[in-house]
């Protein structure tokens, strides 16, 4: 994710629409540029790296309860300011980490701070990077919240799946399943959010996924059909 600390306000979807046509041109301009200010490049070090994104959780419920379950916490803005705010005091340049902000209130992203270069003895700092920011990120954590890092959250949308909970229906998303505390309050986000949704008309993005029909699924339960009678055979 791009950083977030630019200075400036979004537009709304119909604030941009009268400038579409000079936003793409600026932007094939840009390109252009920025293609032939490298094209002649030769032997320019090969720099990379790689980003993790960590969802933070919260655990509700004492270990041997059966009731026991686990929510998103929304409080990744502020772990984040945290994070960034100790990252200051880190005296080493190249082993140090970067903290990003998500889309999602829950979410954080991390990257090395400085880029790997292009010796074959820098694949041996990617574990040890990796393991210095989940270290960090640990530190920082609550008694009952944890920090996986997986493709996303099963329960997103079913019932009270956040910390703190809060109200659907939000005047940014409309969603009648997800709530906008769930989005960044980052006025970017919630402005992607509101403008994917006012390009498709002014009601809510329907994204329902049809129910799998099978003899499990009891919205499709009815009386089994008769047995096959085969016909008669002529004589």
């Amino acid at each position: 994710m791009a950083p977030l600390h630019l200075v400036g306000e979004p537009m709304s979807w119909a604030e941009s629409k009268p400038h579409l046509r000079e936003i793409r041109r600026r932007g094939v301009a840009q390109f252009i540029a920025l293609y032939r200010s490298v094209e002649h490049a030769v032997g320019r070090e090969l720099l990379w790296g790689d980003e993790i994104e960590y969802h933070l959780m919260r655990l509700d419920g004492e270990p041997a309860d059966a009731a026991r379950t686990v929510k998103l916490s929304l409080r990744a803005p502020e772990l984040l300011d945290k994070l960034v705010e100790s990252e200051g005091t880190d005296p080493s340049r190249y082993d140090g980490c970067a903290w990003h902000a998500e889309y999602g209130r829950w979410m954080v992203e991390a990257t090395p701070r400085e880029p790997f270069g292009s010796y074959a003895t820098e694949m041996l700092r990617v574990e040890r990077s990796m393991r210095l920011r989940r270290q960090r990120l640990l530190s920082m954590l609550e008694p009952n919240e944890i920090i996986p890092t997986v493709p996303t959250f099963p329960l997103m949308g079913v019932g009270d799946f956040a910390h703190p909970p809060a109200p659907t229906m939000g005047p940014v998303a409309r969603s009648e399943s997800v709530p906008d505390d769930v989005i960044n309050p980052h006025p970017r986000m919630r402005t992607l959010t509101a403008n994917i949704r006012e390009r498709r008309g002014d009601g809510t993005v329907e994204v329902r996924v049809p129910l799998f029909r099978d003899i499990c699924t009891p919205e499709f339960k009815s009386p089994p059909p008769p047995p096959y009678e085969a016909p008669p055979t002529a004589h």
